[in-house]
């Protein structure tokens, strides 16, 4: 091993790489050093922001003299005295560079141990999504759905409420046979969080399933000239045939029917708005916020996809049971980008997605997988079938497990 190339330079090079001064001769060692694919990982790893910050929070924390001893204890002892003072003062001047030697060890010498310790014992706390939501009332006050189960929510006007096992049912009031006289429109709101989905039954008998991190806000009885909902997020509808036209309004487009099965999905996050048909008809319309007028009419097994960039609806063919899947406690993907698969994970075990490389989120696949298992089972189907890894930790500010994808 060159002088040049011992951890200790090497260590010092990073250094001054990370505050940008380097210069001739050690910059084109460092740069020959970077070359090998084993050197740029540790690099990597090194300034990340996670790794720095632990050496922030490390030498602020830390006995200067403590942490010198334990290097010398990895230098070999027939070194003169004279060697270690002279190491000593650079240390005590370039403090980061002790920690960041300490690292590089770790790193060479132990391996990724760390990282699977971190990502095991992760993957064990990370649990699936389950039924849950929470339900405001017109009045403004919020229910907490998983303490009122198999209950009587409210018997007002003429809308009774029951929190079902299957979900919350609306049903209108009678006398002797007689509905109550119509009121002014009073709107609930049913919002699931981030690992939650429940299930509504309207007024009039539409059912909706509401996937993770949706709102939906509906009236308690139709009694305008529409029927009418607003969505933010994902949710599949049945559609009861009627009259009054029904109206699932987002705001990047509406979708308007008479009576039939269909998916919405408008994340305010995604680059897009999408509707998938199951069976009837629906007519896709613009949103009146969009500058551009925009109105398409979809068939069965049809899906309309609208770009929020441009405005414009793309209309394909596509096997419908890819998009309706997960109301059914499934991840269907088929020939799906990896980001957009873990995006939809991600919303599912309530975790953040980082990639290493912005060129993993391009990766296709193709594969079923059960929303009630572990999320090992999806990332260890995606580590097998390619050249892709996972390091899982926590955000120690927020308490977020963080997802990160990198090249294996």
């Amino acid at each position: 091993m060159s002088k040049q190339t011992n951890p200790f330079n090497i260590s010092r090079l990073i250094y001054k790489s990370i505050i940008k001064s380097l210069r001739g001769v050690e910059k084109e060692v460092f740069t020959d050093w970077l070359k090998d694919e084993s050197n740029e990982k540790i690099y990597t790893e090194i300034i990340s922001d996670v790794a720095i910050y632990e050496k922030r929070k490390l030498y602020k924390e830390s006995n200067k003299e403590k942490v010198f001893k334990i290097v010398q204890k990895k230098i070999k002892k027939n070194k003169k005295k004279a060697i270690f003072k002279q190491v000593y003062f650079r240390v005590l001047n370039y403090a980061a560079i002790i920690l960041i030697l300490l690292t590089l060890g770790n790193v060479i010498y132990k391996t990724n141990f760390d990282k699977k310790a971190i990502t095991k014992e992760a993957i064990k706390n990370i649990k699936p999504g389950v039924k849950k939501a929470t339900l405001t009332l017109s009045d403004g006050t919020t229910i907490d759905l998983g303490e009122y189960k198999n209950e009587l929510i409210t018997s007002k006007n003429i809308t009774r409420v029951q929190n079902t096992n299957n979900g919350l049912v609306y049903n209108a009031i009678t006398k002797d046979g007689v509905k109550t006289p119509t009121i002014p429109l009073k709107y609930n709101t049913l919002k699931t969080p981030i690992g939650g989905t429940y299930q509504v039954e309207l007024i009039d008998g539409t059912k909706v399933w509401l996937n993770s991190a949706t709102t939906l806000t509906y009236p308690k009885s139709f009694n305008g000239k529409q029927r009418l909902v607003k969505l933010d997020g994902e949710a599949y509808f049945e559609v009861t045939k009627g009259v009054k036209e029904f109206v699932v309004q987002t705001n990047t487009a509406d979708v308007i029917v008479l009576g039939t099965q269909f998916n919405v999905s408008s994340y305010k996050d995604d680059p897009f708005f999408s509707s998938t048909l199951v069976e009837g008809k629906i007519k896709l319309a613009t949103s009146q916020k969009l500058k551009v007028s925009n109105t398409k009419i979809l068939s069965p097994n049809q899906r309309g996809v609208l770009d929020k960039n441009t405005s414009k609806i793309k209309i394909t063919t596509v096997e419908t049971d890819i998009y309706t899947a997960w109301k059914d406690g499934k991840f269907y993907f088929e020939k799906e980008k990896l980001e957009r698969i873990l995006t939809r994970v991600g919303r599912w075990y309530n975790i953040n997605v980082v990639f290493e490389d912005n060129s993993l989120k391009d990766e296709i696949f193709t594969g079923v997988i059960l929303k009630n298992k572990p999320i090992e089972n999806l990332l260890n189907m995606i580590r097998k079938t390619t050249k892709i890894n996972y390091l899982i930790t926590k955000n120690k500010i927020n308490d977020k497990y963080e997802l990160k994808l990198i090249r294996d």
